[in-house]
Formats: C-alpha cells, sequence, structure tokens
C-alpha cells in the first residue's frame, strides 16, 4: 500500500508539475502576443501608459537597446512632465497616443511609426508648446556625432551638455561649427531629430541624455543597425548626402588672410601677390589647383559688401583668367554679414536682422532676400570665380532661434547661384554648417590655435565631422591663430593635410614656405602636397562611397573595429578609406611615435616592407617630412597623376594611374569612381595564385604588386617576358605591370608579403 501511496505522489507531483511549467508556457506566449505594442521584423515597441514611458527592443536578442523615461513639453516659462498616455489608435505599422501632462489639464500627442523593419519615427507635438524635450536611460554606450568640436571625450560625446548652434571661443580652434541633430552608438542605435530648431543635447549626465528644441512639433528616427556603417547608410538617406567636390577640389588649395600685405620686392599690389603665389607652386613643383582670397577685397569699409574689386586688384578678370590658363581655379571669401552696399540696401529693403551687430546677416528665409544676395554674388560668378570660403554665422548677426536654418538657407543660396553658372564644376566650404547644408558645402574648422594643440583638434574634428556625414573636410594648415608658425609645426601638419580629403594651406607674414623657411621645409611641402595629389583617385573613390553610404573618407577606428575598447575614444590615428591608417605626430620634438595597429596584418607603408599583426603596440619612426602609415593586407590603391592642375612642370604631360596591390589570402575589390561611373578593381589570391580584372578605366597606367616573389605572369592571355611589359624588384619587393584599358591578370608563385 505505502508503494502504491508513493507512485500517487509521484504522478500527482508530476502533474502538478506540468500544470505550472504549462501555466508558464501560456503566459510567456500571452507575452509574446501582448508585450509589444508594435513590432517590425526586426525591433519591438514597449509603451507603458501609467505612467508613459516606452522602450525599443532587438526581436533577435531581446536586448533593449533605448529606454525613454520622461517626455517635457515647456509652455511659456513653465515645464510639463507628462504622466499617462492613453492610446487613441493602432495599425500594423503605427501607433498614435495622448499625453496627459502631471498636475494639469493640458495634453501633448505622440505618434509612433515604423517607417521601415529599421527606422522607428516619433512624433511629439503640443500647440501650446516651445520646448521639447526627451529623456532616456543611459545604457553605457559610447555616442558619436553631433558636433565638429568636441564636447565630451575626444570623439565619444559622453559627458557632453551643449547647445545645438554655432558656438564661439573654443580652446584651440574657434568657430569650428559643423553640427547636425544625430548620434550613433554602440548599442547598434541612432537618433536624428529632423528639426532646425535651436536645441540642446545632454549625454551620459547622471544616468541621463536627453535632448530638447525649441519648437512645438519634434520628429525623431531611431536607427537601428547591427554595424556603424549600416547607421550611417540609412542616415545618409534620411538627411540627405553630402556634396561631391569636382577633381580639382581634391589638389592643394592655397590662401592668405590679407593679399594687401606681405609684398615680394617684385610685387606692387594685391592682384600681383596672388599671381606670384600661383608662379611660386609652379617654380617649386607643388602640386595645386586653387587660390583663394580672403577679406579684404572689396572696396569700402572691412573689405566687403560692395560687391566689387578695390583699386588693388585692377584686373580681376584678368588675373582670374590668368589663374585658369596656369590650372587654377580661383575662389573667394564669402558671409552672410552686411556692411556698405550689402548694409544700404539690406536695409531700406528689409532685408536684415537690424539690431543685431554692427553688419548683421541678411534674413534668407525672405525670399526676395534670397535672390537679392544671389544677385549681388553673381557679380563675382560671372567673372569665372568657382566658389566660395563662407565665413563666420554664429557671431550674433541674427538671433540664435534662426540661427540652424538661416545657416542652411545661405549655403543653399550661394551653392545655387554656383551652380546656375557653372553646373558642379564649383566648390564651397564653411566653418558653421547646419545637418543638410553637407549637399552644399565641404567644412574647414574655424580659426585655429598655430600650435600643437590646435593640430591635434584639428584631427579630432576632422573624425567628427564624418561622424555627422560631413566628408569633405580640411584645416588651415598651420593654423591661423599665432603670430609664427614653427617650421616643425608646419612640416607636421602638412603631413596631417595630406590625408584629409581638403588641403588648404594659410601663407603669409612671417609664414610664407618659399620665402620665409628654408629649402627642407620646401621640399616636405613638395612631398605632402605630391602625395595627396596622387591620392586623388582614391580619395575621389572614397568621396563618392561616402554620398552613397555616408560612411566618411576620415574613419574612427572604431567604426571600422567595434569590438576593440581601446578604440572607443581614439582620436590620434584614423583610417583614411578603408585600406590606409593614418598616425599624425601631434607633439612637439618628436621623431617617432606609439602606434596601436587594431586587428589584422598591416604593413608599414613607407617603406613597404616591415610587417605587423594586430592588434599591437608599435613604435614608428617619424622623421620631420613623416608622417607613419600602414595598410591593412589585401589592400588596393589606385594612385597616381589624373588632374594636371598647375602641373606645366612636365612635358608632354599625360594622366595615369598607379594600382597598387598588396595581395593577400582570399578576395578584395576596389569601387574605383572614374567622374562618371564606378569600375570594379578585383583581386584574389589563392594557392599563390593572383587574379586582377577590371574594365576600362578611363585612364592608363601600370598596376604595382607588392609582394616577395612570383613566377609567371598573363596578361590578358598573352604571357610577358621581364623587360616587356613589366619589371621586378626582389629588393623592394615590386612587381610593376603597365596595362591598357579592360585588364584580366594572372600572376602564379605569388609570395605574399604578408605572410
Amino acid at each position: 500500500m505505502e508503494s502504491a501511496h508513493q507512485k500517487n505522489r509521484f504522478f500527482i507531483i508530476i502533474f502538478i508539475l506540468f500544470l505550472v511549467v504549462n501555466a508558464f508556457v501560456i503566459a510567456d506566449e500571452q507575452s509574446q502576443t501582448v508585450d509589444y505594442s508594435l513590432k517590425s521584423e526586426l525591433l519591438g515597441l514597449r509603451i507603458s501608459t501609467k505612467p508613459y514611458s516606452y522602450q525599443l527592443v532587438e526581436l533577435s536578442t531581446g536586448r533593449v537597446l533605448i529606454s525613454q523615461f520622461n517626455s517635457n513639453f515647456r509652455i511659456n516659462d513653465t515645464g510639463y512632465d507628462v504622466g499617462n498616455a492613453r492610446i487613441e489608435d493602432k495599425t500594423d505599422s503605427s501607433i498614435n497616443a495622448v499625453l496627459h501632462f502631471k498636475d494639469s489639464d493640458r495634453t501633448a500627442n505622440v505618434k509612433f511609426e515604423f517607417t521601415s523593419d529599421d527606422i522607428l519615427e516619433v512624433l511629439l507635438s503640443c500647440d501650446e508648446s516651445v520646448n521639447i524635450k526627451e529623456s532616456f536611460n543611459d545604457q553605457s554606450e559610447n555616442y558619436y556625432g553631433l558636433w565638429e568640436y568636441p564636447k565630451g571625450g575626444a570623439i565619444d560625446n559622453r559627458r557632453a551638455n551643449a547647445e545645438m548652434i554655432g558656438f564661439r571661443e573654443l580652446p584651440g580652434s574657434n568657430y569650428c561649427n559643423a553640427r547636425a541633430p544625430f548620434y550613433i552608438t554602440s548599442r547598434n542605435y541612432s537618433i536624428y531629430a529632423e528639426t532646425m530648431a535651436k536645441g540642446r543635447y545632454s549625454i551620459a549626465n547622471t544616468g541621463i541624455t536627453s535632448f530638447a528644441f525649441d519648437t512645438g512639433s519634434l520628429k525623431y528616427h531611431i536607427i537601428y543597425g547591427q554595424t556603424y556603417g549600416r547607421m550611417l547608410e540609412i542616415y545618409n538617406h534620411l538627411a540627405g548626402p553630402s556634396v561631391m567636390p569636382p577633381d580639382w577640389a581634391f589638389a592643394s588649395i592655397w590662401w592668405r588672410d590679407d593679399h594687401h600685405e606681405d609684398f615680394a620686392p617684385h610685387v606692387t599690389n594685391a592682384q600681383e601677390n596672388v599671381l606670384d603665389d600661383a608662379e611660386q607652386l609652379i617654380k617649386h613643383r607643388i602640386p595645386a589647383s586653387v587660390i583663394w582670397i580672403d577679406r579684404p577685397y572689396t572696396s569700402g569699409k572691412r573689405g566687403w559688401g560692395n560687391m566689387d574689386f578695390d583699386d588693388s586688384f585692377p584686373e580681376p578678370k584678368v588675373m582670374i583668367d590668368t589663374l585658369n590658363e596656369k590650372g587654377y581655379q580661383l575662389l573667394l571669401w564669402v558671409t552672410n554679414r552686411c556692411i556698405n552696399t550689402l548694409y544700404d540696401e539690406g536695409m531700406k529693403k528689409g532685408y536684415l536682422f537690424a539690431g543685431y551687430t554692427s553688419w548683421p546677416a541678411a534674413d534668407m528665409r525672405n525670399p526676395d532676400a534670397y535672390n537679392w544676395f544671389k544677385n549681388h554674388l553673381d557679380t563675382f560668378v560671372k567673372m569665372g570665380v568657382k566658389g566660395y570660403k563662407v565665413d563666420r554665422g554664429e557671431e550674433a548677426e541674427m538671433p540664435d532661434s534662426v540661427q540652424n536654418e538661416n545657416t542652411y538657407l545661405f549655403m543653399k543660396m550661394v551653392s545655387e547661384g554656383q551652380r546656375q553658372r557653372h553646373g558642379n564644376n564649383h566648390l564651397i566650404f564653411a566653418r558653421s554648417a547646419f545637418d543638410k547644408s553637407r549637399k552644399y558645402v565641404g567644412i574647414w574648422n574655424g580659426d585655429t590655435d598655430s600650435n600643437f594643440d590646435g593640430l591635434a583638434i584639428s584631427v579630432k574634428n576632422g573624425l567628427r565631422c564624418g561622424a555627422i556625414n560631413f566628408p569633405m573636410y580640411g584645416s588651415d594648415t598651420g593654423g591661423y591663430l599665432g603670430p609664427n608658425v614653427s617650421k616643425e609645426l608646419f612640416a607636421r601638419w602638412l603631413g596631417f593635410s595630406a590625408y584629409c580629403p581638403m588641403m588648404e594651406t594659410l601663407i603669409g607674414p612671417n609664414r610664407t614656405i618659399w620665402y620665409d623657411y628654408d629649402d627642407e621645409l620646401i621640399d616636405i611641402t613638395r612631398k605632402h602636397c605630391t602625395a595627396h595629389h596622387e591620392l586623388i583617385p582614391y580619395t575621389r573613390s572614397y568621396m563618392y562611397q561616402a554620398v552613397q553610404t555616408g560612411m566618411p573618407v576620415m574613419r574612427q577606428l572604431i567604426f571600422a573595429y567595434p569590438d576593440d575598447e581601446k578604440l572607443v575614444d581614439m582620436f590620434d590615428e584614423y583610417l583614411y578609406g578603408r585600406d590606409i591608417l593614418v598616425a599624425p605626430v601631434l607633439k612637439e620634438g618628436q621623431t617617432g611615435r606609439a602606434v596601436y595597429l587594431p586587428k589584422g596584418k598591416w604593413l608599414n607603408y613607407n617603406d613597404k616592407k616591415t610587417v605587423y599583426a594586430g592588434p599591437a603596440a608599435i613604435k614608428a619612426d617619424a622623421p620631420l617630412d613623416t608622417i607613419p602609415l600602414f595598410v591593412k593586407a589585401g589592400a588596393i590603391i589606385p594612385r597616381g597623376d589624373i588632374l594636371k592642375a598647375n602641373n606645366s612642370w612636365t612635358q608632354n604631360y599625360k594622366p595615369y594611374l598607379s594600382i597598387e596591390i598588396f595581395p593577400y589570402k582570399g578576395d578584395s575589390s576596389f569601387s574605383y569612381y572614374t567622374g562618371d561611373s564606378v569600375k570594379m578593381i578585383n583581386t584574389s589570391l589563392a594557392e599563390g595564385t593572383l587574379t586582377v580584372a577590371f574594365d576600362n578605366l578611363g585612364i592608363n597606367g601600370n598596376i604595382q604588386i607588392y609582394c616577395k616573389d612570383f613566377e609567371k605572369i598573363k596578361l590578358n592571355g598573352e604571357e610577358l617576358t621581364a623587360g616587356q611589359s613589366f619589371t621586378w624588384s626582389k629588393q623592394s619587393g615590386l612587381l610593376d605591370i603597365a596595362y591598357n584599358g579592360k585588364t584580366s591578370l594572372v600572376v602564379t608563385g605569388v609570395k605574399s608579403i604578408f605572410e
């Protein structure tokens, strides 16, 4: 009997366990059906109505990507937190809800909508509101983007708290003001607030990340992506891509702060000073394509606003035509600040923000003011001026509340005037640019200190610009704020600028390279400007990719190696395109520097012999004329001279390409942009056989393969013999093969330099 009772108890226990487990299963199944208020294929939205908050969840893992806990609406001078929410209607892709304020009978509205499987759009609105703020729980993620100038770490924004308008009085580089209401995180989400309103971001302060904008209606997009590249691509689609500059914009650019001073003995006026700089660049064989003239250059006080050239430029059209004949384009300084004729006319017509500084901005929101300013600029466009350096925009020329919108519209206006006459054959770059301005302008990073701190901040700014999709970036080489530029600083800055999409160099009193320094600095200048020029095929291709995908040319290492914790705030190394790691020298007195190489195999690009296996910390040599550079195993780097520019020293000039290949096991490819279309360069190394294939690239040249050894070569089916169409140097490891048009290359017996 006892045994029978034991058996019964056993079955009862089993039955009870079955009921308990089944209850949990049923509960879990029910939670799966009701837990998410809204779902896409990738994401789940959970909305709590009492009190109101929401979470966005990655469905594949159940991980909470973002946790919102408070919405605040400011009406007049009073802020109202949201208490509860009431869902009004729901579809398969959207939810509308009424938000009830705490301790008030006022309400607001929120709409959630999955506009795609990887984008949740949130729209907050309140007719009475003058400011909307959203707050989220910080989950220890890293945040990149928002501002060109670092407000938190070097590239990570944790602990930042700053406005989303232009800044002044910034240590290291004043007035560097590219900005966008977009940040991207290490937690596989990014947020883009689609607004031009004045705003503020506070990132990971006291466990909270928040943003607030002075508006009654705020739309923001939460973007999901497994990689930084994917999130940047979606942002690029939502906010619009960068401008694609003409080829000549990628060669070196030269300017002076004032062409009316610092005359050489044979120079008598500003116009001759411009032409002398053009001649000196040619004399010293420094590749260059652009000279631009800073204020003052017009008649009238402060050299701006009369929309002409002063008496020191007696024949401006002749000057422009002469520069064009020598291979240069001329650009001018412009600004949305009105003095002289612009002021008198603008005030009379009511186009200006009266009372904002002694020379206020024109209101570009007024179509009449917009066209009036554009018509004035057309004076220069008709002469052949091919673009502008746009200054100011954040110096109280207008109300802060309109700064973002007015900045965007001014960039649109100056670009539109150029485009109507010159098509895409123009270049505009600015120091203050907001979000969608990227479709019109590149960025230079303001008035930088002429010291190594200024150089370091310029590197940070370049990487930060890339994170907000302003890929066309450069700085005033040598800095701007300082009476003297040391030879060492100039040399190091030239090295850095060579590996920026835009290489812009300031000369003038006590800092004109060919008059104020020795032959060594002239040689260093030539070396770096030549390297920058020869990289135009590579840079142009990655700029075109940036336009298509939002992935910048200058890339934070963390974007390529997201799992490497050493890189989360590293700024003093970066990727230039996919395959070149750049490590600029940023401290005075150094002849070498420590370099961290991420995982993978790397080749010293300066000697093309020394191989490293990452992750590894190494010491790189860096004499005064050298910037440490490394290339990834499998790299393809198109170089060469595809732009004549000012090159009158080469007889019978002919463009050429040198396609550098650093073969490693497996496949590699490069998307080469010809200026009209993309042609793929494909390589593969398997069991000692290297294949290279590409269609007609439009320019002929050489395939340069770096390897330890090889056996046979077949080019387009024909076996080659040494001395006919190729050369081989065992010492340098360079196999150099001429190509012409569409190419199919097979090299057997290849021993990779990385093995």
